[in-house]
């Protein structure tokens, strides 16, 4: 595992630095299990019809699969899920990667499947200002998020924190960002930030358990007080890295809730995993 603070490298951030407006979707994938494989599903599709509504309907979708070189196919989405799922290894930790984009007038869809890094336990952060032009969107601003987390980088930062011009926490380059105040948890309001897959799955599991979840206001400043600012922790989320606790903004060190941190990780990871394929998987867990 990196160490504490390692900023590491989030595979998709650079990817699409250089390529036409595009969807993009990836989770981690575990001895044959998928992390909230169901919602990066919905998320992927949905993107897709809002950022290309009238070249999916106008056309069927072409599927390029995971063979460099291989000329399109005509498919639905049932079709290149199913290819999606055989094309994923069952062994070892894998981080695959959907895009579409425009080809032409139809979309075209791709799939790479590469090896996962190595999760971050702990997160830096830097703060700068969101200027994306589609914030409920995965992929279509990742040219301009990296340029975000290669500054970030250069501060010694994992990642960069996204702020309104108020200093409003809105998520992250690359992870959606929440805190907690006392035992609530703390949501950004969802008018600019991506539909967190690992967050949809970690709210189902507080709210099961009556932890209280509001959405509100996280101020940026790591030096306000916590009724100021409006929470005590902050945690980044993401399909790669799980629940990773934000250990330091703009320089600050923050505090952490240990006990806290080590009782949902685990429940996260359980509840997420569910097996691509039917039958037991490859390190003797039944489906």
């Amino acid at each position: 595992m990196q160490g504490l603070d390692a900023g590491g490298r989030d595979e998709d951030a650079a990817d699409n630095s250089n390529a036409a407006v595009s969807v993009v979707e990836s989770w981690r994938v575990e001895s044959g299990r998928v992390v909230a494989y169901a919602a990066h599903r919905e998320r992927f599709e949905r993107s897709v019809t809002a950022l290309f509504g009238e070249a999916v309907a106008a056309h069927p979708l072409a599927w390029a699969g995971n063979s460099a070189g291989t000329n399109p196919v005509d498919a639905d989405w049932s079709r290149i899920w199913a290819d999606v799922s055989e094309s994923m290894p069952l062994a070892d930790e894998w981080f695959p990667r959907l895009s579409a984009h425009l080809d032409g007038d139809r979309v075209l869809v791709e799939l790479t499947v590469r090896p996962a890094p190595e999760a971050r336990p702990l997160t830096k952060l830097v703060t700068r200002l969101d200027e994306r032009r589609w914030p409920t969107l995965k992929g279509p601003d990742f040219p301009y998020l990296a340029t975000l987390r290669m500054s970030a980088h250069e501060e010694g930062a994992a990642d960069a924190l996204l702020v309104d011009e108020r200093g409003s926490i809105t998520e992250a380059a690359h992870g959606s960002v929440v805190g907690w105040l006392g035992e609530t948890l703390v949501i950004p309001p969802t008018g600019r930030r991506v539909p967190g897959t690992t967050l949809g799955v970690l709210e189902q599991l507080l709210a099961t358990a009556g932890v209280p979840r509001v959405e509100g206001e996280l101020l940026a400043d790591p030096l306000a007080a916590s009724a100021d600012r409006g929470w005590d922790e902050l945690w980044y989320l993401n399909t790669l890295h799980g629940i990773s606790p934000v250990s330091m903004l703009n320089g600050t060190r923050l505090g952490l809730d240990v006990a806290r941190v080590r009782r949902w990780r685990p429940r996260l990871e359980a509840a997420s995993a569910v097996p691509l394929l039917d039958g037991p998987s490859p390190d003797g867990r039944p489906a």
